[in-house]
């Protein structure tokens, strides 16, 4: 049997986050030769770097166990399991091999060149910056590559979107982010805050890891009454999908099929706590209410709505972005009547710890504050949702 593989997001540049070890993510839709996807597949994938050529010496290779979705999708790490950190990126050409093995020997699907992976692999603390028009990436000094699809100004209508669909004034332009994808392709951008990488936008898929779609547009006594995965757009408004992602319900975040990317995952009540004793190491890290009168301050955006400098209403106390979580003020559900609120006055994230039967732990910072603060919440109302790095 021939195979085909069309892969949705390969060796981005900003993918790798500049700390060790250097991960790339590698997504695909496996396909036969008839152009059908393989769905619910369990297939071996080698991948192997060559230096110089195409058939150049083999520099680096990994083994990965993969299964794929009812799409035939699925997401590797390469240098999961074998460092890429061996590669001297710095010298020469690379190229990378792809091929999947069902069980009856591996079968070669193609050899490409890397274009940008040197790049981000090589540069460490280089700042990089992408062309708003124009696929550029600007590195460093003032270098740059030409990487097509990369420009800020792509929509998620065209298969991938970059930093919070271009929006301005979210990220912290003095620190250097990663970039990760999700299972539907999605861009966002990642920071390193202590020794967590988050992602520093909100989670925008609406489809779960193995490829299920979440449920969507449930009427108010569904919404209010369901014990499984369901998302909404604030306001039901499409138009706040950017920058602001969706709202999901607490069932949603520890649904089995994975609503976060691979080696991602919905943050426990403890994880959440581990990143504001950073921010703020004179924090309980056992209290509620404000559990920490700075670190909502580090973690928001600055500017605001009044002046259209930024995504918090006035008076945006305290904000910085130093940490570059970046928080825009995404708002919430309620569970009743599918009220809306609280857009540019909360920003309010689940966990995945649950308290009780019908509630689970929060994390909201507030316009008016600089604190962070840890409540409950019950488990239907609508969030935003930021993933952690495993």
């Amino acid at each position: 049997m021939r195979f085909t593989f069309t892969a949705l997001a390969l060796f981005i540049t900003s993918i790798l986050i500049a700390q060790a070890p250097a991960l790339i993510p590698y997504q695909a839709i496996a396909r036969n030769a008839a152009g059908e996807p393989l769905s619910s597949n369990t297939l071996t994938a080698r991948f192997t770097i060559h230096d110089g050529t195409a058939n150049g010496t083999s520099v680096w290779q990994e083994l990965q166990t993969v299964s794929t979705s009812a799409l035939g999708l699925f997401t590797v790490q390469l240098g999961s399991s074998i460092s890429l950190s061996t590669v001297n990126w710095a010298n020469g050409a690379k190229f990378m091999q792809v091929e999947i093995d069902l069980g009856n020997g591996f079968v070669d699907i193609g050899t490409q060149q890397l274009l940008s992976v040197p790049y981000a692999l090589h540069a460490g603390s280089v700042h990089l910056d992408v062309s708003t028009t124009g696929d550029t990436l600007f590195v460093g000094d003032g270098s740059f590559v030409i990487i097509p699809g990369i420009s800020e100004a792509n929509s998620f209508t065209t298969g991938t979107t970059l930093h919070s669909c271009g929006a301005p004034n979210v990220h912290n332009p003095d620190l250097t982010y990663g970039t990760m994808i999700d299972q539907e392709g999605n861009v966002y951008k990642t920071i390193a805050i202590g020794t967590q990488v988050w992602m520093a936008e909100n989670l925008n898929t609406s489809i779960y890891r193995n490829g299920d779609l979440i449920p969507t547009n449930l009427n108010n006594a569904a919404w209010s009454t369901t014990t499984s995965g369901a998302w909404n757009y604030y306001n039901n408004d499409e138009s706040n999908e950017c920058p602001y992602g969706k709202l999901y319900n607490w069932y949603t975040c520890v649904d089995e099929r994975g609503l976060c990317p691979v080696d991602w995952h919905v943050p426990s009540d403890v994880e959440w706590s581990a990143l504001i004793e950073f921010l703020d190491p004179s924090m309980d890290p056992f209290s509620t209410g404000a559990q920490s009168l700075i670190a909502g301050g580090r973690m928001k955006t600055i500017g605001t709505t009044d002046n259209s400098s930024g995504f918090w209403n006035a008076p945006n106390t305290g904000a910085t972005n130093d940490s570059g979580f970046s928080s825009i003020s995404g708002g919430r559900k309620l569970v009743n009547f599918g009220v809306y609120h609280y857009m540019g006055f909360y920003d309010v994230w689940w966990s995945n710890s649950d308290f009780n039967s019908t509630s689970a732990w929060t994390r909201t910072l507030i316009n008016s504050s600089s604190s962070f603060f840890r409540n409950t919440d019950t488990k239907q109302v609508g969030m935003t949702v930021r993933c952690l790095r495993d």
